[in-house]
């Protein structure tokens, strides 16, 4: 029963799709990452100051037949780089020891989502829904404690940031309209991760994620089949 149900739920949102307008777009954009973590402050000092990133976006989209004008569900494939730099000290026992390390991490997220758009021909844009981060890439510049010594490092992969990341995606925008079905989007984007990421840093900082700002202008295309 429960094959015939998810065969017959496909195959309605097929013949839906074939009676849309789809939506393909490519674009890119500034970013910056917030840090935030779990750790008691009377142990503990950290501060995540924000670095200057970008990120890279490929976007697929289509009405929803029953309200094409104003609905449409979509889905992002977006490369991004977060970048931090993360200070730390242990006060423990009335010990300070302070470190500092510049993080660079390259990130695949993926976010699917409805969308509501507004207005004719500028368009009032609002979508989301949630995400997925893999991190596929990292960079770690700084000063390490070692043995108790403050020990400079520069490494790549090293195990403090990795894996997979939940989160949430929220996205505000206007969408021009520029020629035939070609069209330019402006977005702002507050992507927040709901879960702990892993690594090492996991053990270190108890708990600990990122909220990503985002600006970012897309060209779209609309492809009729109707």
């Amino acid at each position: 029963m429960g094959k015939i149900n998810t065969v017959f739920i496909v195959c309605f949102f097929f013949i839906l799709s074939l009676n849309a307008q789809h939506h393909i777009g490519v674009g890119g954009g500034y970013s910056q990452s917030i840090f935030y973590c779990g750790l008691p402050k009377s142990q503990y000092y950290t501060k995540f100051q924000p670095e200057d990133a970008f990120l890279l976006q490929a976007t697929y989209k289509y009405d929803v037949p029953i309200k094409k004008e104003n609905m449409r569900i979509g889905g992002q494939l977006e490369w991004k780089r977060q970048a931090a730099y993360f200070y730390y000290e242990d006060r423990r026992n009335g010990d300070t020891v302070p470190s500092g390390i510049h993080y660079k991490i390259d990130v695949l997220h993926l976010c699917v989502f409805p969308e509501i758009v507004v207005g004719d021909p500028i368009r009032f844009i609002f979508s989301g829904g949630p995400t997925l981060d893999y991190v596929i890439y990292t960079r770690a510049k700084g000063i390490r404690i070692i043995d108790k010594k403050r020990e400079k490092i520069e490494e790549a992969n090293n195990g403090d940031i990795k894996g997979f990341a939940v989160g949430a995606k929220l996205n505000l925008g206007l969408e021009f309209p520029v020629y035939k079905n070609f069209y330019i989007t402006l977005q702002n984007a507050y992507a927040f991760g709901l879960s702990t990421r892993y690594g090492r840093l996991k053990t270190q900082m108890k708990y600990f994620n990122c909220m990503d700002i985002n600006l970012t202008a897309n060209i779209c295309y609309q492809i009729n089949y109707h």
